[in-house]
């Protein structure tokens, strides 16, 4: 068996193809949330580039260098934190240091669409969270599926781009049996559930 439903953990010997290595690496939550947060200013112009770099630095700067110290001391395996039990203490990281970082905020005037796209991050955050205590999700698709969907809002054709790179995404982690199919999906689900309450927002 590939992966053991009790334990979540992947005991297999490593597979999957070059590709999915790459796609997994390369759309990776810390690399796609860095990306939409590093071009707010492109897509809000009130926001500026320092605020941006600010938001960056404390939502997946930070938290990135926290699981490469994990890694190192021997607390998480690999940097993608594929073990369930060993994500509980990445999410508290990213969630205080993401608050840290909107105090910080505070201080430097951000406008309110760097704090509607905080506050979005937090809430995929927390529910990632609360599902991982009792069952591993692919915390990989819930963020491909935010983020695409934020990014292809607006174009006629953005819904099928945003559906094509989250499936991308998630055949990435099924090729690399970090994940089951429903893992994949819930992923999935918990992105576009964040991002239906962001058009809820005023």
């Amino acid at each position: 068996m590939d992966i053991d439903p009790g334990n979540d953990v992947d005991t297999a010997p490593r597979r999957g193809s070059p590709a999915a290595r790459t796609v997994t690496t390369l759309l990776s939550p810390v690399v796609l949330v860095s990306a939409y947060l590093l071009v707010l200013p492109l897509r809000s112009p009130d926001t500026t580039w320092l605020q941006a770099i600010v938001a960056l630095v404390f939502t997946t700067g930070l938290p990135w260098l926290g699981v490469v110290w994990m890694k190192h001391r021997g607390r998480v395996t690999d940097l993608h934190v594929r073990e369930r039990s060993q994500r509980r203490p990445v999410f508290v990281l990213a969630g205080a240091s993401l608050l840290i970082g909107g105090g910080a905020l505070v201080l430097l005037r951000a406008p309110a669409a760097v704090f509607s796209a905080l506050g979005l991050i937090l809430a995929g955050l927390l529910i990632c969270l609360v599902v991982n205590l009792r069952w591993k999700i692919s915390v990989h698709t819930a963020v491909a599926a935010f983020i695409w969907l934020e990014v292809f809002s607006d174009p006629d054709w953005g819904a099928a781009a945003a559906l094509f790179l989250t499936l991308l995404v998630g055949w990435s982690r099924l090729e690399l049996r970090r994940h089951t199919p429903g893992q994949v999906l819930a992923g999935a689900l918990v992105g576009c559930i964040v991002f239906a309450g962001g058009l809820a927002l005023p």
